[in-house]
């Protein structure tokens, strides 16, 4: 970090007859004799005669008279050679010295030193704004040092000025990271025998060391302001990432990493990373064998958080492991203990009065253990609403079961939902299997599509909630009950009713308190802040995703059209587009927009496509793009790897 300059010249000069000699020659005839002076002894005397100087001069008339604005421009400076230049002044004290900073320019910035050296300083007009250039008051060391940016002694007759002969001065120059000059260092005083010339050697240590401090606590603040800049980028990030350095400190955890895990970044930086996580030694074998997502056990303040996990090495320039960094993601179970909660209310996305009197009821509602039924159109968010509630309830540490009645095979519902025991039919499980409400027990049964329930399940299903105990399909062993049910439709359950399709008594059961979800095109003020919020949740996916920009016309056919899929058709509208759509930046124009949502005119959408085929254009545009990878395509798509199966065999999709 400190300057390379050159090996102090160190020369003992002795006031002789030669110099004086020289130096009188100058005085008398303006010659210089350059064989009687050292190189750059000679350099400056000429400088010094091109500039007029006159080595008869007196005193330095130059002293800038904003010495307080000056001291303040380099207070950085002074505050960090302060400290080294008295550490080199208790060196010398008593001797008859006087240390003097000066800015890149000469200007001197400070000077203190024995009294004697000090006064007789002050006299010559050597004081704080004064200049020690060569063109004010000659050759000297602090003016050589200037122009040569070497250290360099002058001894007496070496001076330029008359008014110097008796000087003896050493100087050494500062420099930043840059190489840049800001300053010099010089010792001075009036008694060659005292000044060695190992003095200049201890003032260029001084310099450097400053030099050294300086450049530290500037490589320091930029660090600081480097780490400030990485952290906002990796809190923008919208996938969970945590890091560690070679010795398995946390060095930072960011905003979305926190939210999954309960914590704030605080309480885990500084931290190790196998005090952090149970299961340590499955970070160290993924590392080491390059092995993909594995499950981790985080430990935090309202016990283990399971997460999927994938950490990779983090090197420097020559390859070598300095660190490595974790994404995180919530683990979401496929088991038979079902699907954990993800949302709640912080994740719905909204500005509509009409959503925001739903939601509160929701969330008033969400502390007791009442019977819910969301009514809603398909794709309104009646899942996302059913786990929000869970996750604000008593029991969100708890089970969260989500049971698809309309996608659960008719002939076994019944114990898909209450459960078997063993040898009750052939290809049974040994030991029988726990139903949906079993594995819920203590927790939340989500009911989705419960008007598409069959029938005859109604009776067994109203039995439950009024009995709160179940019993297994083949068992004759009853089993009590703890669960919270919610239910949901994108039917008039009332109109079931009336046709004869579902059971009024347990309609009256599950409707205890109704939520109803308007749909899109009742609350068109949602429109913008949803399809922001789809942008952000597919940028991770799309890169182009984030440059987007939607036209004033588009704009206004979102807002004519009826979106008759609601939010899904919304987010599936953008994928559609982020699919097709060329030119990163470009905005959407009407014809980039689905065949469905061809318009009229400018504002009236016409020849809409029903949602089906919407849905099922979407799914293949998004097949093609994840080249068949079901797993990514249901990801992209918020739907189940089930579900995607369903729709691809509904629509004949071939892949």
């Amino acid at each position: 970090m400190g300057s390379a300059s050159k090996t102090p010249v160190i020369v003992n000069v002795k006031t002789d007859k030669v110099s004086e000699r020289a130096w009188n020659r100058l005085a008398s005839e303006n010659y210089i004799e350059t064989n009687l002076l050292r190189q750059e002894i000679a350099l400056s005397w000429e400088r010094c005669l091109q500039n007029n100087v006159d080595p008869l001069n007196n005193k330095s008339n130059s002293i800038n008279p904003d010495i307080q604005g000056r001291a303040e421009q380099y207070r950085e400076f002074l505050d960090v050679a302060k400290p080294h230049m008295e550490k080199l002044y208790e060196r010398v004290k008593g001797m008859g010295f006087v240390v003097i900073l000066t800015d890149a320019e000469g200007i001197i910035l400070d000077i203190f030193g024995d009294r004697k050296m000090f006064s007789l300083s002050e006299s010559l007009s050597l004081v704080p704004g004064a200049s020690c250039s060569e063109n004010a008051i000659g050759t000297t060391s602090p003016g050589v040092c200037l122009i040569g940016k070497n250290p360099i002694q002058v001894f007496s007759r070496e001076h330029y000025c008359q008014l110097y002969h008796n000087w003896c001065c050493s100087s050494a120059p500062i420099f930043d990271n840059q190489r840049n000059l800001i300053g010099i260092l010089d010792l001075s005083n009036v008694n060659e025998k005292l000044h060695h010339p190992l003095i200049l050697g201890l003032v260029d240590t001084t310099a450097k060391a400053i030099e050294m401090e300086l450049n530290f606590r500037r490589l320091h603040t930029g660090f600081n302001k480097s780490s400030h800049y990485l952290k906002a980028i990796v809190d923008s990030i919208p996938e969970a990432l945590l890091f560690f350095d070679i010795h398995g400190t946390v060095t930072h955890i960011n905003n979305n990493a926190s939210k999954i895990l309960g914590v704030s970044s605080q309480r885990y930086v500084g931290h190790q990373i196998d005090s952090i996580v149970k299961n340590y030694e499955k970070i160290k074998h993924q590392l080491e064998k390059n092995m993909s997502w594995t499950e981790l056990q985080f430990n935090t303040p309202k016990g283990l958080v399971c997460v999927n996990a994938h950490f990779k090495p983090i090197k420097d320039s020559n390859f070598e492991n300095i660190g490595a960094v974790g994404t995180l993601k919530e683990l979401k179970r496929t088991s038979e203990y079902g699907n954990d909660a993800v949302y709640t209310f912080e994740d719905m996305v909204f500005c509509s009065d009409k959503m925001k009197e739903v939601v509160q009821k929701a969330q008033n509602v969400s502390f007791r253990d009442t019977t819910i039924l969301i009514q809603g159109e398909s794709g309104t968010g009646k899942e996302i609403m059913a786990q929000a509630i869970h996750n604000n309830s008593p029991r969100r540490s708890n089970p969260f079961i989500a049971v698809n009645c309309a996608a659960l095979p008719k002939d076994l519902i019944q114990s898909e939902l209450f459960g078997y025991e063993e040898g009750t039919f052939t290809g049974a499980k040994k030991g029988g299997k726990a139903g949906k409400f079993e594995l819920a027990n203590g927790g939340t049964i989500f009911l989705d599509e419960i008007g598409d329930m069959p029938f005859p399940v109604q009776a067994n299903l109203l039995r439950v909630l009024q009995e709160k105990r179940i019993t297994r399909v083949g068992g004759h062993r009853t089993i009590p009950l703890d669960v919270r049910v919610i239910a949901a439709t994108n039917k008039d359950l009332l109109m079931e009713v009336d046709a004869g399709c579902f059971r009024k008594d347990l309609f009256y059961r599950l409707s205890v308190m109704v939520l109803s979800i308007p749909p899109l095109r009742n609350r068109k003020e949602d429109i913008e802040v949803l399809w922001q919020h789809f942008v952000s949740k597919h940028s991770s996916t799309y890169a182009d995703a984030g440059s987007i920009r939607v036209s004033t016309q588009v704009m206004r056919i979102f807002a004519a059209y009826d979106w008759p899929g609601n939010a899904r058709e919304l987010e599936n509208t953008l994928i559609y587009l982020l699919n097709n759509m060329k030119g990163k930046g470009r905005a959407v124009t009407a014809k980039d927009l689905p065949s469905s949502m061809s318009c009229c005119g400018e504002d009236v959408p016409q020849g809409l496509k029903t949602l089906d085929e919407t849905e099922r254009q979407t799914i293949i545009e998004t097949l093609n793009r994840c080249n068949n990878n079901i797993s990514q395509t249901s990801s992209i798509l918020g739907i189940t790897r089930a579900t995607l199966y369903r729709k691809i065999k509904r629509y004949k999709i071939t892949i």
